[in-house]
């Protein structure tokens, strides 16, 4: 085992011996700067785009309904997952992380599917006017065609955040975010995309954070392992998975 990881007996050793305002300080903050991440997307987002037009920065807000939606589900599942894995490290917590990777990624799918199938429709259900339509369209279109990976994203940052590591985790969601920011003026001003290239912008930023997180687990820097081998064929640990995330869900 390489130097620099630690095994699941250490790392139970290290949250119950650690004093707990150091653990609770060395967990909470990177799960904050995490979390006001999510945020700062749309923030960022709104900020360049309203300098378009003021239909361009309304169809960002109608469309953040949409993302948390996505947000919903993926962080639902990464929740179920992340608290099974917390009460079971080992051969058990492969399994649900695996499971939960594969059926967040899945549920990401159909969200696109259905929501392309159903995208005028849709954005008009979630407040969008016939001058706004056309760039709540636009931008939707590819944040959908994201879901799937922003799903599983979440399911790996809970992963990497239920087994004691949050600070790995926001390398992987902060360099996404950070990413955003700077691509947003690019695609918009440079590259003349307009809204459409404020949605590549978050499309790409979140495939970026996508690739750190599986980086982390495809190089060993995590103790719990994700692989297609490990998928569960039991419909139980589904159920489980969707029981826990399910205030999570409803909440987002």
């Amino acid at each position: 085992m390489p130097a620099h990881i630690i095994s699941s007996e250490q790392q139970r050793d290290r949250m119950l011996h650690t004093p707990i305002p150091k653990l609770i300080v060395s967990l909470s903050i990177p799960t904050l700067a995490s979390q006001l991440i999510s945020v700062f997307y749309n923030t960022a987002d709104t900020y360049f785009v309203s300098k378009l037009s003021t239909s361009a920065s309304a169809a960002v807000g109608v469309v953040f309904s949409l993302m948390s939606i996505i947000q919903a589900f993926g962080f639902g599942i990464g929740m179920g997952c992340g608290s099974i894995i917390s009460r079971s490290l080992g051969e058990r917590a492969d399994r649900t992380a695996s499971s939960a990777f594969f059926f967040a990624a899945a549920v990401g799918l159909l969200i696109c599917i259905a929501g392309l199938c159903t995208l005028r429709p849709l954005m008009r259900l979630l407040g969008s006017t016939e001058t706004i339509l056309p760039y709540s369209e636009s931008y939707a279109r590819i944040i959908l065609l994201a879901a799937p990976i922003m799903c599983a994203s979440f399911v790996l940052s809970n992963t990497l955040r239920s087994e004691g590591e949050a600070m790995l985790s926001m390398y992987g969601i902060c360099a996404g975010g950070l990413l955003n920011v700077a691509l947003d003026p690019l695609f918009i001003f440079v590259f003349d995309m307009g809204i459409a290239g404020a949605a590549l912008a978050t499309a790409l930023s979140q495939l970026v954070s996508f690739c750190i997180l599986a980086w982390l687990f495809l190089h060993g820097r995590s103790i719990v392992r994700v692989h297609v081998r490990c998928i569960s064929k039991r419909p139980g640990l589904y159920g489980e998975i969707l029981l826990v995330g399910f205030p999570t869900i409803c909440r987002q």
